[in-house]
């Protein structure tokens, strides 16, 4: 495992840092597949610069071993972009995305990160996203140890809740309750339920680690965000008064 990083301006030395860390997972083969997939990550990338509110602060680009000149070029462009505030890479020799997740997760938790993004690198943001509001549900509610940001898995279920940041559903573990779409992660999540397996296919990694997730009813829920385009707009409350032309 190789680790290299490009510092941030104005970081401190003893690598606390506040805020969420993004974790991006790559693999660029060589030849047109690379390239091919290149150009999605690329485009993606872009659209986590120019949605995320408040910019990455810090940004882990954990490559399984990708054809290096595609690789330069992904991280070259991550750290054009000046919303990026702090970045760090590793790489991993082919071992698959569980291990490159893992060495993301110990990049971030290094550099004192316990909140962090994993987006995965062809999934593009299409609107503004403020992943503080989320990620502070997750640090004050010790009961969560995830909150998923992109579409739910058929067969989803659970109960809604109301917080802070807005609607959720705390989901059943049943199906694919946790996965590897757009979400936040908090440490106690791999805590509770350890780090992802090596050396096996990205759906393979998936659907073993929702199994520890779904066989075990205590560990820390998951929380699918709900959001919506309306705000409830607060003034007096009728909706309990009856209507006066309501016969007895």
């Amino acid at each position: 495992m190789v680790w290299y990083q490009e510092a941030s301006q104005g970081e401190e030395e003893s690598g606390q840092m506040n805020g969420i860390a993004i974790i991006a997972t790559t693999y660029f083969p060589q030849g047109e597949d690379g390239q091919l997939r290149l150009e999605a990550a690329l485009e993606t990338l872009g659209s986590w610069a120019e949605h995320l509110v408040g910019g990455i602060d810090l940004l882990c680009i954990a490559d399984d071993g990708s054809e290096p000149a595609l690789h330069s070029r992904y991280v070259r462009a991550a750290s054009e972009y000046s919303v990026v505030h702090g970045m760090a890479a590793v790489t991993t020799a082919r071992r698959g995305v569980g291990a490159s997740l893992n060495a993301g997760l110990q990049c971030a938790w290094g550099r004192g990160y316990d909140v962090i993004g994993y987006f995965v690198d062809d999934w593009a943001l299409t609107a503004d996203l403020d992943l503080r509001d989320w990620a502070k549900v997750l640090t004050e509610h010790g009961s969560l140890g995830m909150i998923r940001l992109g579409p739910p898995h058929p067969f989803t279920s659970g109960a809604v809740e109301l917080f802070s940041a807005g609607w959720g559903l705390r989901l059943d573990r049943h199906g694919f309750a946790f996965g590897h779409r757009p979400a936040l992660y908090h440490k106690r999540l791999f805590d509770a339920y350890g780090l992802f397996d090596e050396g096996c296919s990205a759906l393979e990694c998936e659907r073993l680690y929702n199994e520890g997730v779904c066989a075990d009813g205590a560990g820390p829920d998951i929380i699918l965000a709900l959001p919506h385009p309306w705000r409830h707009v607060d003034s007096v409350e009728l909706s309990a008064v009856e209507p006066e032309g309501v016969l007895a």
